[in-house]
C-alpha cells in the first residue's frame, strides 16, 4: 500500500471512530434524560449512516484519486477492513476513557442488562414435560408439608387428608397428564407458574364445592395450607431453574477493559459485514470514459477501417 493510500484509510478511519464514539456519548446522555421514545433505535440508524458513508468515501477516493477509477472487489474490501479496524481501535479507546471517567458503572449496567435480555429471551420458551413433573412433586410436597402443620382430631384429620389426595390428583391430571398443544401460553415460562397456581385453586376449589356439609367444617383450613405455600410455590417456578442453567453462558465482563473490547467487537463485526456490500458497489474492473472520448474512440476506429 503506497503513502496516498494508507493516509486516506488512516483518514477516514479515524473520521469513522469519532463519528461512533460520538454515537455512544450522545446515546448515553439520552438515557439519562426522562424522554419518552429512546433513543437506542436512532443510535443504531446513525451507526449504519456512519459505516456506509466512511467505508463508501474511503474506497471512492482510493479509486478515484489513487488507481485512476479502478478498483477490484478484494482491493475494495481490504480498504474497507483497514477503515473497519482503525475506527474499532479508536472505539476500543474512547470506551475505556467512557467506563473510567464518564459512566462509571456502565460494566455493572452492561451485566445487568445482558442478564436481563437472557431472561427475557427465556421467557417465551415453553416449559419442557420435565419441568412440569418437578414443579407438581415440588408442590406436592409443599401442600403435604402444609398440612402436617395443621393439628385436627382424628375425624377430621383423615377427611382432610382425603380431601388433599383427591386435590393432588385433579391437579396432576389437568397440570402434568392433561395433553396440550405445544405453544399452549399456559405452559411458557413467563406465565407458567402464574396459570398453574390459578388451577390449583379450581380444583382446590371443587373438591371444596364437591364436599358435604359435615366434611366442610373439617376441610376449612385448605386454603390456608394453600396460600401458606404460596413462596414456595414461586421459588419452584421452572424458569428459575432454567435460568440457572443459562447464567454461566450470559456475556460478563469483569473489568473496564473487557468490557471496552467486547463492545467494540459487535461493532467490529457490523462493519465488516456492511464493508462487504459497499465494496461490491464500489469495484470497477475498467476505467469508464466520458462521452467525448468514446467518441473519439470511434471516430478513430472508423477512420483505420
Amino acid at each position: 500500500m503506497n503513502r496516498s493510500k494508507f493516509i486516506i484509510t488512516i483518514k477516514w478511519g479515524a473520521l469513522l471512530g469519532a463519528g461512533l464514539s460520538l454515537v455512544k456519548l450522545a446515546t448515553y446522555y439520552a438515557g439519562t434524560l426522562d424522554a419518552d421514545y429512546p433513543f437506542g433505535p436512532i443510535s443504531d440508524l446513525l451507526m449504519v449512516a456512519a459505516f456506509v458513508f466512511a467505508i463508501y468515501m474511503a474506497i471512492k477516493e482510493v479509486r478515484d484519486k489513487v488507481q485512476d477509477g479502478v478498483i477490484r472487489f478484494a482491493p475494495a474490501f481490504g480498504y474497507g477492513v483497514l477503515v473497519v479496524c482503525i475506527a474499532y481501535a479508536l472505539m476500543v479507546g474512547y470506551l475505556l476513557c467512557h467506563y473510567k471517567f464518564i459512566e462509571t458503572d456502565g460494566v455493572e449496567k452492561n451485566n445487568r442488562r445482558n442478564m436481563e435480555l437472557a431472561y427475557q429471551r427465556l421467557q417465551k420458551e415453553q416449559a419442557t414435560d420435565a419441568e412440569v413433573s418437578q414443579y407438581y412433586e415440588t408442590v406436592a410436597t409443599v401442600i403435604r408439608d402444609g398440612r402436617e402443620d395443621i393439628g385436627t382430631d382424628t375425624v377430621c384429620g383423615a377427611r382432610l387428608d382425603s380431601a388433599f389426595q383427591i386435590l393432588l390428583t385433579a391437579y396432576k391430571r389437568q397440570l402434568v397428564e392433561k395433553s396440550h398443544a405445544a405453544d399452549d401460553p399456559a405452559y411458557r415460562l413467563d406465565s407458567f407458574q402464574v396459570k398453574a397456581d390459578e388451577l390449583l385453586y379450581r380444583c382446590a376449589g371443587a373438591v371444596l364445592t364437591n364436599a358435604n356439609d359435615g366434611n366442610r367444617e373439617c376441610l376449612a383450613d385448605l386454603p390456608a395450607i394453600l396460600d401458606a405455600g404460596s413462596r414456595d410455590r414461586m421459588a419452584a417456578d421452572p424458569i428459575i431453574a432454567r435460568f440457572e442453567t443459562v447464567k454461566p453462558s450470559v456475556p460478563q465482563s469483569d473489568s473496564p477493559v473487557m468490557a471496552a473490547f467486547a463492545y467494540s467487537l459487535s461493532i467490529l463485526l457490523y462493519g465488516l459485514l456492511l464493508n462487504i456490500f459497499v465494496a461490491l458497489f464500489l469495484y470497477r474492473n475498467e476505467k469508464r470514459k466520458c462521452s467525448i472520448e468514446a467518441e473519439e474512440s470511434e471516430e478513430t476506429v472508423e477512420t483505420e477501417n
